[in-house]
């Protein structure tokens, strides 16, 4: 066995697999539990977490992802301090916090107070992600930190948490260095703002200030899409153009977002694995009153005018020719009434064309109706979020889901409303 040697650069990380001791040499870890890397031995790992600073162990490397951290040495002790903002570090202490309690609201039968916690740990990944993204300027950095604290206080109270006291710049009174009064009078005026912050929440317009009243009061929405991965056993290349599709006026209401497929079953770009993002503007109020909408997909075969063919004859190669269509009814997520996520995934099938001669039209219009379907396990993985306010606001508030290499489709025609 090869010689335990000290880590020089692996030295934090963070558990992303369960890792239950089945030897006396081996440490326990749950998912997200952090570890201080001491030695490193053929894919193994030794440290200590540090929820438990005695108890040291063995765990494999493959189960951990490492984190940039300060090492910071303390006599023959070493000390490892997470390279991340002090905000990111809060938010994620809270949430390490936070999800105990939620699970012992699930336990407890809390409904109420269960889906409250889980929407508030969401929001606040949502911010963490924007932290993280790196992609805001000074001014928009300090709303946000504002807006995560404000969070993270009204969590804490009504969790019936410590209330943590701030300075003007949201960071963390030191109490060692912060006088008496100082602190009573920042713990005064938290308070106040918090108490006045519930009081807000359980107003009974305030609580029925849902989604759908959400959607109302913006005038432009946006619909994000993120096209995860797509598996079908087509054999040349193909062009997938995707739009937003109105069966009523059997007309698509958008333009297309184009993905160039090659035959090996990834993108043409692979420098777009993974990154297939796409952005649908300018819908207005009349778009989600609509009666059903659809997230359409026409899959474009690029080869030979038969599949029966050789690939001797080169003559009829780099024709275009129907192969199917994907279809999802996205009316629920579109007015509110069903909750989107960028992390959930949607699987699409694809409704193959029943000949080489079907006209695309009338593949939707089946689609659609769900006739014929024969999709063979294959189609899309997809991620959906509606976003609220123009273009530039949704950059602005998500710049970690629209950022320069999103694919931006509009709505066809002219939008509701036109800013100056």
């Amino acid at each position: 066995m090869a010689p335990w040697l000290p880590t020089k650069e692996a030295k934090y990380g963070v558990a992303v697999w369960n890792f239950p001791s089945t030897n006396e040499h081996h440490l326990p870890l749950q998912v997200g539990e952090t570890v201080h890397i001491l030695q490193a031995s053929e894919g193994w790992y030794r440290g200590y977490s540090l929820r438990n600073r005695a108890a040291r162990g063995i765990f494999p490397a493959s189960l951990i992802h490492l984190k940039g951290a300060v090492v910071e040495r303390r006599g023959v002790e070493e000390c490892v301090v997470p390279a991340e903002m002090p905000m990111v570090q809060e938010i994620t202490t809270t949430l390490r916090e936070w999800a105990t309690i939620w699970k012992q609201l699930y336990v407890a039968g809390q409904t109420e107070r269960y889906r409250q916690v889980k929407q508030m740990m969401y929001e606040l990944m949502e911010r963490r992600s924007q932290l993280l993204s790196g992609t805001l300027p000074k001014d928009e950095l300090l709303q946000l930190k504002k807006e995560v604290t404000s969070k993270i206080d009204y969590g804490n109270k009504i969790l019936a948490l410590d209330l943590v006291v701030r300075d003007e710049d949201e960071n963390i009174l030191d109490p060692d260095r912060t006088s008496v009064i100082s602190l009573f009078q920042a713990h005064k005026k938290a308070a106040q703002t918090i108490t006045q912050r519930i009081q807000e929440e359980t107003c009974p317009q305030q609580s029925e200030l849902g989604c759908s009243a959400r959607l109302a009061a913006s005038p432009s929405h946006n619909l994000y899409l993120c096209v995860r991965n797509f598996v079908c056993n087509i054999g040349e290349e193909a062009q997938l153009f995707m739009a937003l599709y109105d069966p009523g006026e059997q007309r698509m209401i958008s333009e297309n977002y184009v993905i160039r497929w090659a035959s090996t079953g990834v993108p043409q770009d692979i420098e777009l694995l993974n990154n297939l993002r796409a952005i649908f503007t300018d819908l207005g109020s009349k778009d989600l009153k609509r009666e059903r909408l659809f997230l359409v997909c026409q899959i474009i075969r690029v080869g030979r005018m038969d599949l029966r063919e050789t690939l001797s004859r080169k003559l009829s190669t780099g024709l275009r020719r129907p192969f199917g269509i994907s279809v999802m009814d996205i009316t629920d997520i579109s007015k509110g009434k069903c909750e989107s996520d960028e992390d959930k995934q949607h699987f699409i099938p694809v409704h193959l064309a029943a000949a080489e001669n079907d006209f695309l039209h009338n593949m939707i219009r089946k689609a659609v109706e769900g006739k014929d379907i024969n999709h063979k396990g294959q189609g899309f993985w997809v991620s959906l979020k509606m976003l609220w306010g123009d273009l530039s606001q949704v950059r602005k508030d998500h710049p970690h889901l629209v950022d320069r290499s999103t694919v931006v489709a509009r709505k066809l025609g002219y939008p509701e409303v036109i800013m100056p």
